[in-house]
Formats: C-alpha cells, sequence, structure tokens
C-alpha cells in the first residue's frame, strides 16, 4: 500500500531543516511519494547506482524487501517528471524514537535537492508517527552526507570505529547522529 505524499510542514514546525524547500537547482523539484513492496525494484536500480560497493553499504533485495515488510518501517521516493524513481529513504520506528536506515540518490540527480527533499520528509513522516528524535548512521568521510544531515539539524551522538571497510583493506567509523523533532536543541 502506498502511502499518500506528506503534506507541507509550515515554516517553523517541527522537521523544517535550515533551507528546506531551496532546491539546489532551479525547476527541479521532486514529488516524494510512499514507497512499499511494490516499488521494489525500482528501489533496487537506485541503490545499485547509489552506493559504492567499495564501502559495503547497498543492501540486497531481499534485506530491503524484509524491511519494507515490517509494519515498523516505511519508506518514500523522489520521482522526476517521467515518474522514475531517483532517489529514495527506509526508516523504521522504535518508540519514540525512528532510525533513518537508508538514504539514497541516484547519482544522475544529486545535487537539485532530492536528497534535501526526502530527508525533510523522513523527519516530517517520523513526527507524525509521535517520534520525539530521528537517528542515523553515515561513514565518517562521506562528506556530502554530512554536509546535508548538519544542514537538517542532525548533531554527532556516537562513533562506531571500524564499522565500515574500505578499498584495501581501509575501515572507517560509523557516526551516530541525532535531530530532535520538536525543534529544541539536541
Amino acid at each position: 500500500m502506498s502511502s499518500p505524499a506528506a503534506p507541507p510542514v509550515p515554516p517553523g514546525g517541527a522537521c523544517v531543516p535550515p533551507g528546506a524547500g531551496r532546491l539546489l537547482s532551479p525547476g527541479v523539484a521532486p514529488a516524494i511519494v510512499g514507497a512499499d513492496a511494490r516499488h521494489l525494484e525500482a528501489l533496487m536500480v537506485v541503490m545499485r547506482a547509489s552506493f559504492d560497493p567499495a564501502f559495503g553499504e547497498a543492501w540486497s533485495a531481499l534485506q530491503l524487501g524484509g524491511t519494507l515488510a515490517q509494519g515498523t518501517s516505511f519508506a518514500r521516493q523522489a520521482i522526476d517528471a517521467a515518474g522514475v524513481a531517483q532517489g529514495f529513504t527506509l526508516s523504521r520506528s522504535a518508540g519514540p524514537e525512528v532510525e533513518l536506515l537508508l538514504i539514497a540518490v541516484h547519482p544522475g540527480q544529486r545535487g537539485r535537492g532530492f536528497g534535501r527533499s526526502l530527508l525533510h520528509t523522513a523527519c516530517h513522516d517520523a513526527a507524525r508517527r509521535g517520534a520525539e528524535e530521528i537517528f542515523l548512521e553515515v561513514r565518517e568521510n562521506n562528506q556530502t552526507a554530512l554536509a546535508l544531515y548538519r544542514q537538517a539539524g542532525f548533531l554527532g551522538v556516537g562513533r562506531r570505529p571500524d564499522y565500515y571497510a574500505g578499498a584495501a583493506g581501509a575501515r572507517f567509523a560509523a557516526l551516530t547522529m541525532r535531530r530532535r523533532l520538536d525543534n529544541s536543541p539536541a
């Protein structure tokens, strides 16, 4: 079952990251719509294109489909004007918290506001589900993602050393980040 697009959040409301609604490329406004198991193939196309295999971050279709089927999970996809998925988020509720498990944007669409719109909607969806906080983990050297998360109000709250494997045996920490959803200080 596909969920409806999230209604806009009024300026100053919970989950409005700095610069929300401002797209990096004029005229490109991704539509953010619900995603579920029926969209698995389209989401996997984005997954395979988005995650560098050197870090082993991409999920398999079995992992993604299984998580989509869980009652506590919810997903969104960013679609372009032709109706093609160009990005997605996958989140999971856990009481007063939501964990953003995955966010992916097709490399050819990066820098156009898809990631910002997806992240904003994930925060909004989490708040609508009653969550007080949203958490995520990011590879410590993923500077683009870190900049997006920091701009959206996420703060570092933990570090898992040597979590990600890179090329030639390099290891990278996973940084845990949190954002309160009531716009109060973290």
